[in-house]
């Protein structure tokens, strides 16, 4: 290849380059907007199922935010109501926030279906609800706490009870421990005024000192034992002839402080159910979704009909006739959820066959048959979510398969010294290797929503890693340079522009893997986020990685230029000595007579 075609070349390569970086921020907005904006489709209208008789007159729902499962069993008057009811732990649905976490224990629905997947849900939520069921039956739905309930449940709940939180920005524990004694002591009024129907009661200190000082701070634990205070407050004003109080949290917390992602000190945690029509034990994992069906048996409404949990049948202390209708419902409630479920999803419906196969082992209250058949038709919608999802995969494989070869070509036009791409392909691992140092080890980051302390640290942390990708791209270009000052600047430019090519073709491929199983948009079901947290730190990386290409090249030959010039020998002039004055020579006697002649 001629000089000038090889200089047009690399120059084309670099403007390409940049260009792509540019152009990856807005890949990496619709990554991030397609979740937070995730526009579920099943929000279609469901027809209600039947009532069954209620095992309690009044439930009661503690729910502490942040309550990591290790800390509530630090809590005396939580473990006492453990010995004398059902001591269970729940997991949380993805991502482990307070909104999508909240709409999940009201509708027993997780949040590719309610759609509710970040704190950023404006609302309401537009699914039936255990709030709404309470509502149109006639009895109390009252929510003692933050706004956000109301904005979640609003035209549902019929007594909403406001907390004063403290303002804006840092507040101290002293101020926390006043809203929750505040929180409490309007609970503890509501006992009073409502003795029937649901009435929810919200703890939100624990999670803001585990965002301020951290999981295992002694101001976290400190606001835990005053939750603690209050649950025990609470169960004293109860009749356990009648009421059921539940404890409850939304989800957890790391060490550090911090929750969204899937650490499991933040996607298991405690649920005890303890009073009238519950059985005292000790029960395996259960799931978040499963709080909604089990509140409504135990009030004798209608299960919500999106609910994709199932009422706690083997904790409810009722014969077998009671629970057979409650099973019998919730089963119907489940296959009319999942008929919807299987026309989004495009397949023939199954939930129908599996009810006529468990429908009369559910209707006589056989232990375990409700669980069978909710274990089958949740096997049943994975297998076609999974179906879909990989008949999606086939028709974008061709496109995906163009992305990672096609950039290859490039590499051909190296075909007769490959021996010149080890330094910068070299140069491109080590870039990865020093952003992971950083990302991992420097920063102690992992793959997960729960760096996230605060929803005001998102902008920095992205930030940061825009710098993290910008300095070490920069170290790993400049190391090359320094290792190619010999070289002509083609030969520079060459090598740096294939350093450069070579690390944003690796981070493509990894954007391109994702793009193959989940799409850059998500319409019906939201993707694995822990992949998709690190598809947008690929994305993220991009943008320095590509937009820097010029300047480090520039850079490069300057470098080059600089250090030859700077070595090169500078010619050495030889002392001269002054040419020796002519000397005369003595005249001889005859000499000077003809002189004198003369």
């Amino acid at each position: 290849m001629a000089r000038a075609g090889k200089i047009a070349l690399n120059i084309v390569l670099i403007l390409l380059l940049m260009v792509a970086g540019y152009e990856a921020q807005t890949f990496a907005k619709i990554g991030w907007n397609s979740v937070v904006e995730y526009p579920s489709p099943y929000w279609a209208s469901l027809p209600r199922g039947s009532a069954a008789p209620p095992l309690a007159q009044r439930v009661v729902l503690v729910l502490v935010d942040g309550l990591r499962l290790d800390a509530s069993q630090t809590m005396p008057n939580l473990n006492d109501l453990r010995r004398r009811g059902a001591d269970l732990a729940v997991r949380v649905g993805q991502p482990s926030l307070s909104y999508p976490s909240w709409t999940s224990i009201a509708t027993g629905a997780w949040q590719e279906v309610s759609g509710v997947t970040t704190n950023w849900f404006e609302g309401p939520v537009r699914l039936d609800n255990i709030f709404r069921a309470a509502k149109d039956a006639g009895i109390p739905a009252v929510v003692v706490g933050a706004r956000g309930w109301q904005k979640l449940f609003g035209p549902d709940i019929t007594d909403f009870f406001p907390v004063a939180w403290p303002g804006e920005g840092k507040a101290s524990p002293e101020e926390w421990m006043k809203a929750d004694r505040e929180a409490c002591q309007k609970g503890l009024g509501t006992l009073q005024k409502f003795d029937t129907g649901l009435i929810l009661l919200y703890i939100g200190g624990t999670d803001e000192m585990a965002h301020e000082y951290g999981g295992t701070s002694k101001e976290y634990l400190q606001q835990v034992q005053l939750a603690d205070w209050c649950i025990g407050q609470v169960a004293s004003r109860l009749d356990w002839g009648r009421d059921v109080l539940i404890v409850a949290a939304d989800h957890g917390h790391i060490d550090t402080g911090g929750h969204g992602g899937w650490e499991e000190v933040v996607l298991r945690v405690p649920l005890v159910v303890v009073g009238h029509g519950v059985r005292r034990g000790a029960y395996t994992d259960r799931l978040q979704a499963d709080l909604a069906p089990t509140v409504a048996a135990l009030l004798g409404l209608p299960i919500p009909t999106h609910a994709q949990g199932r009422p706690l049948l083997e904790i409810l202390d009722a014969p077998v006739d009671v629970k057979g209708p409650i099973g019998l419902n919730a089963a119907l409630q489940l296959s009319g959820f999942y008929d919807l479920y299987a026309q989004v999803l495009g397949v023939r419906p199954f939930a129908g066959n599996l009810l006529k196969v468990h429908r009369e082992a559910i209707a006589r209250g056989e232990e375990g048959a409700l669980a069978k058949f909710w274990e089958q038709l949740t096997r049943q919608a994975t297998a076609a979510k999974r179906a879909r999802w990989w008949r999606e995969r086939l028709l974008r494989f061709p496109i995906a398969l163009g992305i990672a070869l096609v950039p290859l070509a490039y590499y051909l036009t190296f075909r007769r010294r490959w021996n010149q791409l080890l330094l910068p392909v070299g140069a491109a691992l080590l870039y990865f290797v020093l952003y992971n140092l950083l990302f991992f080890v420097a920063r102690g980051h992992t793959w997960s929503l729960s760096v996230f302390n605060s929803e005001a640290q998102i902008e920095a942390f992205f930030n940061q890693r825009l710098l993290d990708a910008a300095l070490s791209v920069a170290v790993a270009g400049l190391l090359l340079a320094l290792a190619l000052w010999k070289r002509s600047p083609l030969e520079t430019l060459e090598r740096m522009v294939a350093f450069s090519f070579t690390a944003f073709y690796l981070l493509l491929l990894q954007v391109d893997l994702f793009y193959w199983l989940y799409h850059i948009r998500f319409l019906w079901a939201l993707p694995d986020l822990r992949l998709g947290f690190k598809y947008y730190m690929d994305l993220l990386q991009m943008i320095p990685v590509g937009v820097l290409s010029g300047v480090l090249a520039g850079l490069a030959v300057l470098i080059g230029w600089g250090i030859r010039r700077w070595r090169r020998p500078r010619p050495v002039l030889e002392r001269v000595s002054p040419a020796p004055e002519p000397v005369s020579a003595s005249p001889s006697p005859e000499g000077e007579a003809a002189q004198e002649q003369a």
